[in-house]
């Protein structure tokens, strides 16, 4: 199975139809036993980006396993990304300001939309 099999699924969740519990409890996704924050990053948000599926939409995702560990900050300088995103770790090295967006919150109880939303911003700094 590969991103490109998943394309009914993910048409749903574009449409609005697929909360990520209903999303992850597809039998599909619930036989690859990928931990959930995977599921998420990986294929809930961007299973259907475009240079995303281009770069990684031929992978047999049953035969992967994920591992938690603790990689070393250097290490990302020198770790090979799709073609869609070639040079994009240098950029943010050379641009460490970043924006998020930030979903409309809803009212905790009353199902209201309470704003609409914010974005962050954020840079890193040479600590001493």
């Amino acid at each position: 199975m590969n991103l490109n099999d998943l394309s009914s699924l993910m048409e749903r969740r574009q449409d609005g139809g697929l909360s990520f519990e209903r999303f992850r409890a597809d039998p599909v996704l619930a036989g690859l036993q990928w931990p959930d924050d995977v599921l998420r990053d990986f294929l809930f948000e961007h299973g259907d980006h475009s240079p995303f599926v281009d770069d990684y939409g031929h992978l047999d995702l049953s035969a992967i396993t994920w591992t938690l560990e603790t990689i070393p900050t250097a290490d990302f300088y020198t770790m090979p990304t799709g073609e869609s995103e070639a040079g994009l770790i240098e950029h943010f090295a050379q641009h460490p300001v970043y924006w998020v967006t930030v979903r409309p919150r809803e009212s905790a109880g009353t199902g209201k939309n309470t704003g609409r939303g914010c974005a962050r911003r954020s840079s890193s700094t040479d600590a001493s």
